[in-house]
């Protein structure tokens, strides 16, 4: 009778075992499916304190990391095997960094190469190494930063031309003429949502100091360029630069809104 009671015991056991294997790999398939988005960076390596706005960005459908790591912006690609997580060498910009700021990117970029499980609960995303976390990070709402008055400029103008284009609440208006009527058209979700991916990678305290890469504007050799980004209501505005030749830092945002403002031109 012992050794039935045993048998039928030691079936139980092995039932509940499989239960919980079944739960482990539905939760690293749902794991899968939710590594997505834009978060900003609250803790690293347990240091809660930091002294800079950083961001992260997932995109599942290419396996491409990207993000702003206190002076630079990086990117590379990652790979996700049953909740083993590895990202790959990123690659940065190189923009001049203070002593602090290169310290704090440096160890972002070493422990994200050491990153290999994550997990999500509610929007809260924790990075480990085995049991250790490395990073905590929340997800960024991007219907929230919409309703937050997200607001881009950008100005061309010299004695005889004028332009301007201002992506406001998922519109792009454009005027080509200081005495026309701006053309207003309603901004596709996708290109909004490449918008808030864009800003959310910028250092937005840090745009009133980049320097225009060439100075052609300052003898009449080029348009006269301004460029703002207004979030939360706070505005940032990178110094005059010479039309078409912004700096490397709003680069690609810059290119984004080009082609959002003239998506006849992109396609031709």
């Amino acid at each position: 009778m012992k050794i039935i009671a045993l048998f039928f015991f030691t079936i139980i056991l092995n039932a509940c075992g499989s239960t919980n294997t079944t739960s482990s790999l539905s939760d690293n398939t749902m794991n899968n499916n939710k590594l997505d988005g834009s978060y900003t960076i609250k803790s690293l390596d347990s240091q809660d304190n930091l002294s800079q706005a950083l961001t992260i960005i997932f995109d599942s459908t290419t396996n491409r990391v990207s993000g702003f790591s206190g002076c630079n912006t990086f990117t590379g690609n990652y790979t996700l095997n049953n909740n083993i997580l590895q990202i790959g060498t990123l690659a940065r910009t190189r923009k001049m960094c203070l002593e602090n700021d290169n310290t704090l990117e440096s160890k972002i970029l070493q422990t994200l190469g050491e990153i290999n499980g994550f997990n999500i609960k509610d929007t809260t995303l924790t990075l480990s190494q085995g049991d250790k976390k490395l990073i905590t990070a929340s997800k960024i709402n991007n219907s929230k930063v919409a309703q937050n008055n997200l607001k881009i400029e950008y100005k061309a103008h010299s004695r005889g031309a004028f332009s301007q284009i201002i992506l406001d609440n998922k519109t792009v208006s454009v005027r080509n003429s200081r005495t026309t009527e701006p053309n207003v058209q309603t901004c596709s979700t996708e290109d909004w949502n490449a918008i808030l991916e864009q800003v959310a990678e910028l250092n937005l305290k840090a745009l009133p100091a980049l320097e225009a890469p060439s100075k052609a504007h300052q003898y009449d050799g080029a348009a006269l360029a301004n460029f703002s980004v207004t979030k939360d209501g706070e505005t940032y505005s990178v110094p005059t630069f010479d039309a078409g030749n912004p700096n490397e830092e709003i680069k690609s945002l810059y290119n984004l809104v080009m082609k959002i403002s003239n998506p006849t031109k992109e396609k031709n």
